[in-house]
This record gives C-alpha cells, sequence and structure tokens, in this order.
C-alpha cells in the first residue's frame, strides 16, 4: 500500500517548521556543541524502551517522479521491527537482523547494524564519515524545533542533510536530506539522481509491545547451526551473509 493522500499538509507543516527554525538568528556551528546534540537524539532513540513510531519517506528524483513509503518502527534499545508499505519488513534483535522481502519471496540474516544509522540512512556518527566528506556542522534554535544542519565537501554524495526534532524531548520530527553519486556534479542525461528525500516522524508511543516483536522465530529456525526458513515461509529464497 502506498499513500500520498495526506502528503501535501505533512508537507506544508514541514515547511512551517523550517521557516520558524531559519527565521532565526545567526546558528551555532560549534562542532562539539553540534556532535552533543546530534548524540542526545540518538540517546532518546535508543534509551526509551519500547517506543513505537511511523515515518513516511518521500523521495523526490531528478526525473520528477516521486516515491512514497510509509515505516512503522517498533524500537527498544537497537532491537527494532518495521514493517514498510513496500512490502518489506526488518527484525533485528541482540543476535542477527532479518530483511524480508515478501513481494520477491526473499530473506536476507545479517549481522546487527547500529539502529541510528539504520533510521538516519546515513552513517552520522562514524568519525570517518566526517573526516571524508562533512566541512562544517550548524544547529539553529527556535525554542521549539531546532534543526541540525550539515555542510558536505563537493565530492560527498550527500549534498544536504538536516534533522528537524523537538526542543524539549528530543524526539525527531523530520529529516531532509538530497543524495547524487556525482557529488556536486552534474547528473547524466536522463538519470533519476540527484534525488531529495523528506522523512516525516509521526506518532510516538511508548508501551504498547514487547520484546516478543524483535523474536524471528515465526520466519526461520536453526538446527545444528543451519538456518532455514519456517512455514508459511519455506518457499522463500534465504540468504545468509551472517559470516560476512
Amino acid at each position: 500500500m502506498r499513500s500520498i493522500n495526506s502528503l501535501p499538509v505533512k508537507l506544508t507543516a514541514l515547511m512551517m517548521m523550517v521557516g520558524l527554525v531559519k527565521a532565526t538568528g545567526q546558528p551555532v556551528t560549534n562542532t562539539f556543541y553540534c556532535f552533543r546534540e546530534l548524540m542526545h537524539v540518538q540517546q532518546v532513540l535508543k534509551d526509551t524502551a519500547h517506543v513505537s513510531f511511523d515515518a513516511e519517506y518521500v523521495i523526490t528524483f531528478n526525473d520528477a517522479t516521486i516515491d512514497t513509503v510509509l515505516y512503522q518502527y517498533k524500537v527498544s534499545g537497537n532491537k527494532v521491527h518495521v514493517t514498510a508499505s513496500d512490502s518489506t519488513e526488518f527484525i533485528q534483535n541482540s543476535l542477527y537482523n532479518l530483511l524480508l522481502q515478501h513481494n520477491r519471496h526473499l530473506a536476507v540474516l545479517y549481522k546487527p547494524v547500529e539502529l541510528f544509522k539504520y533510521v538516519l540512512h546515513a552513517n552520522l556518527t562514524d568519525p570517518s564519515f566526517h573526516e571524508s566528506l562533512v566541512s562544517g556542522m550548524a544547529v539553529a534554535d527556535t525554542g521549539g524545533y531546532k534543526k541540525l544542519s550539515y555542510n558536505f565537501k563537493p565530492a560527498s554524495p550527500y549534498q544536504q542533510y538536516d534533522i528537524i526534532y523537538d526542543s524539549t524531548t528530543y524526539r525527531m520530527h523530520a529529516i531532509q536530506y538530497s543524495f547524487n553519486l556525482n557529488g556536486s556534479g552534474a547528473a547524466p542525461s536522463g538519470s533519476k539522481l540527484p534525488f531529495h528525500v523528506t522523512i516525516l516522524f509521526s506518532n510516538y508511543q511508548t508501551g504498547l509491545f514487547t520484546d516478543s516483536v524483535f523474536s524471528t522465530s515465526a520466519y526461520i529456525t536453526w538446527s545444528k547451526g543451519n538456518c532455514t526458513m519456517a512455514a508459511p515461509y519455506a518457499g522463500y529464497q534465504l540468504i545468509n551473509s551472517l559470516n560476512q
């Protein structure tokens, strides 16, 4: 299921938030302060037990096409269960993560990944990311919302990255970023790149589920170190990438 019925309203609300942030005075560019804000956003995401929220990803491509996918997250620590409107499902516990593409009857087993990186679609906490791609950071504050912005080097595939979050709760309300494999260079004729992503977060709730949602026993079984798909998913192709 893909839905954009409420997209204009949500994007209008986002533009109002961005406008409010831009209406403030000079943003803070102190690197230590910017990193501290990022770590606070990460801490709130990971330290709140059993929190659920929705995230609507709107991808606008260079050829003017738009793709919208709704994700429903259940998170506790670094454990996560995500269901998406494009028939994908992602389950991660302390042992591994399992990606299911139900429309392709495909399952892929991986080692656990950092939750914050997965939600952000960028490894913003990795020092090498900053050393090789980032030229500066800034935080603007309206009192109600803050916006953490990244400036990138010309060769970086990211041309913009902004996180808008609540000044009090530090919960994310939106992310905007632009991506181009050619960096700041021109895209080939007819290419879908660069593309722009807007992620709108909503419906934060806590305590509505237990750790049972992070179990993969309904999908895979283990016997003598071998992993196989459980019924009714026996027809899925399983790719085991744990040792890679």
